[in-house]
C-alpha cells in the first residue's frame, strides 16, 4: 500500500505560507517604526534647527558678547521677518501670563463647540482663554457686540534673506534696526523714534500699550500705560432701531450714530460702508465713552498684526481672506460656517480670534499725513473733535510727508519719500514690515503703498477683491471720501 505523503505535502505548504506571511508582517512593522523614525527624525530636526536660531539670536542680541555700531549707509530687507513676543506688566516687567482681561463692564464669553457658538462665561472660567493654545478672550458689550482683548506685551523682530527664513540678516529691537554682518557684529541702521519704550531685555514695548504724552502720541500711545485693548472682533455693522442696516450707499452710510442708529460688531451681516472718515472717527469716539472708544489707530492695527503672527496666533502663517463680494462679517451669513469652516480667517485660526483684518473691505485707520491736500478737511472735518481738526490727540497718527509733497498729483515717488520718512516708528506694522511703501512687498507679499498726494488717509488690511495682496500687513492710502469699499473697527480700553 502506498504511503500517504498528500497529508504531509499540505502541512509542509500550509507551514511554508505561515512563515512567509510571518517575515512579511515583520519586514512592514520594521519598514513602518524605519519610516517613523524617519518621520520623527527630520520633525526633530527642524525643532532643532529652530533651537539653533533662537540660541543664535540670543547670542547675537547680548551686547556684551558682540560689536554693535552705528552705519545708517548699511541696508537689509525688511520684507521677510519673524515676531517674538514676550508678556509684560505695566511697568514693562517680563512675566509669564498675558495680563488679566480688565472686562470695565463688557461680559466674558467662551466658544462652545457643542452649540458652536459663543456662551456666557466669568472671567474666573479657566476655559474662558488660553494664550498659549492660541485662544484669546472674548467678550461681548451690552449692545450685543464682541471684543477680542489683546494683552499688554513687548516684542523684537528678526529679518531672514527669503520667505523660508534660512538666513538672519538682521533685527529690529529697541537699539533700532540692525544689520547682522558676516563677522557677526550688529550694525545700526536706523535708531527708534523719541519715547519708544524698552524691556530689560531690549524689547520694544508695543506703542499701542504705552504711556506717550511726552511725544504728543507720535508713537501711538496714551496718557497711561494700559494692560490691554479691546478689539472690536468684527468690522463694524450698522443696526436701526436693534435692526441691521444694510449701508448700500452715502445716502444711508454716511451718517453719524444717534438714539436709533448704532453701530455693532457682530458675525454674519453686511459691515458699515459707504462712510467717510471723519463719521467713522466719531461714530468710533461716540460708541462708548465709558470704555473710551475709538477707531483703531495703526499702532493697534500693529499689536493685533504682531500678536496674530507670533506664536500666540498663526506665527507666521498668512490668514485666509474674507472673499465676501458682499462685505459679509466673518465671511458668510453662517454663524456656525463662520467658527467651524472660516476660522482660518481670523487672527489665531480659530474661532477666539479677530475676523475680517485679511479682505472683506479695507479699513479706515485713524492716521493719515498732513500734505495739504484739500480732502483732508471735507472728508475729515476741520472742528476740534473731527479727525482732520485735532492736530495733536492720543485718539490718532499723524505721519509726516516729504516737502515735495503738495497733496495735489498722485506720483508714485510722493509715496517712497513719504515712506522714508517714517524710518523711526516702531510697533505700526508699516516700515518693520516693508521695505519700499510703494509694491507689494510687505510680509507675506502684502500691499504696501504708502500715503501721498490726494491720498493721505491710511487703510488697512485688503478688500475681498484683493486676489494678491491682501494681508495682516496691507497698507494703502485713501481720500478719506465714503465708498462702498471702506469699512472701520472700533477699539475698547
Amino acid at each position: 500500500m502506498e504511503p500517504n505523503t498528500g497529508g504531509k505535502k499540505i502541512i509542509i505548504i500550509t507551514a511554508v505560507i505561515i512563515i512567509i506571511f510571518v517575515i512579511a508582517i515583520v519586514a512592514v512593522v520594521i519598514a513602518l517604526s524605519q519610516g517613523n523614525d524617519g518621520q520623527n527624525g527630520i520633525l526633530n530636526n527642524v525643532m532643532q534647527n529652530e533651537l539653533d536660531i533662537n540660541d543664535k539670536e540670543n547670542t547675537i542680541l547680548d551686547e556684551e558678547n558682540v560689536v554693535i555700531n552705528d552705519d545708517s549707509t548699511a541696508e537689509i530687507s525688511r520684507k521677510y521677518g519673524r515676531i517674538e513676543l514676550v508678556w509684560i506688566d505695566q511697568n514693562n516687567n517680563e512675566i509669564s501670563s498675558p495680563l488679566q482681561p480688565n472686562l470695565n463692564g463688557l461680559t466674558p464669553v467662551k466658544f462652545d463647540s457643542r452649540t458652536t457658538s459663543f456662551v456666557t462665561t466669568t472671567e474666573d472660567d479657566n476655559e474662558w482663554y488660553n494664550y498659549d493654545l492660541q485662544r484669546w478672550a472674548n467678550a461681548i458689550n451690552s449692545d450685543g457686540s464682541y471684543f477680542v482683548w489683546i494683552p499688554r506685551f513687548a516684542y523684537r523682530i528678526t529679518y531672514y534673506s527669503d520667505s523660508q527664513y534660512t538666513k538672519v540678516i538682521g533685527f529690529c529691537d529697541s537699539r533700532g534696526i540692525m544689520k547682522l554682518n558676516d563677522d557677526e557684529s550688529l550694525s545700526i541702521i536706523s535708531k527708534n523714534n523719541t519715547g519708544i519704550r524698552e524691556t530689560a531685555n531690549h524689547y520694544i514695548v508695543a506703542p499701542a500699550f504705552s504711556k506717550d504724552t511726552a511725544s504728543g502720541y507720535r508713537n501711538g500711545g496714551w496718557d497711561s500705560d494700559i494692560s490691554g485693548l479691546w478689539v472690536a472682533k468684527y468690522e463694524m455693522s450698522m443696526e436701526t432701531n436693534g435692526t441691521h442696516t444694510e449701508t448700500s450707499n452715502a445716502s444711508i452710510g454716511n451718517v453719524q450714530i444717534s438714539d436709533t442708529i448704532k453701530a455693532v460688531s457682530k458675525p454674519g451681516v453686511t459691515s458699515w460702508r459707504n462712510i467717510n472718515v471723519n463719521n467713522c472717527y466719531l461714530n468710533s469716539y461716540n460708541y462708548d465713552r465709558s470704555k473710551d472708544s475709538h477707531l483703531m489707530k495703526n499702532s493697534e492695527w500693529g499689536a493685533v498684526a504682531y500678536l496674530a503672527y507670533s506664536k500666540y496666533g498663526v506665527n507666521g502663517k498668512n490668514i485666509s481672506s474674507n472673499a465676501s463680494a458682499q462685505y459679509i462679517t466673518g465671511g458668510t451669513p453662517s454663524e456656525e460656517s463662520i467658527y467651524i469652516s472660516n476660522k482660518n480667517q481670523s487672527t489665531t485660526g480659530n474661532e477666539t480670534g479677530v475676523y475680517d483684518l485679511v479682505g472683506g473691505a479695507w479699513e479706515y485707520i485713524a492716521a493719515y499725513i498732513d500734505n495739504g491736500y484739500v480732502g483732508l478737511a471735507e472728508n475729515g472735518g476741520s472742528s476740534e473733535d473731527d479727525i482732520y481738526g485735532s492736530r495733536n490727540s492720543k485718539y490718532k497718527l499723524v505721519y509726516p510727508h516729504d516737502s515735495r509733497d503738495l497733496g495735489v498729483d498722485y506720483d508714485r515717488i510722493n509715496s517712497i519719500n513719504n515712506y522714508s520718512l517714517i524710518y523711526r516708528y516702531r510697533g505700526d506694522a508699516l516700515y518693520e514690515t516693508s521695505d519700499s511703501g510703494y509694491g507689494n512687498d510687505g510680509w507675506g507679499t502684502n500691499i504696501a503703498y504708502f500715503m501721498q498726494s490726494d491720498i493721505p488717509y491710511l487703510i488697512r488690511g485688503g478688500d475681498y477683491n484683493s486676489t494678491i495682496g491682501a494681508g495682516i500687513f496691507s497698507f494703502n492710502g485713501y481720500s478719506g471720501a465714503s465708498n462702498s469699499g471702506e469699512s472701520f473697527r472700533v477699539v475698547l480700553i
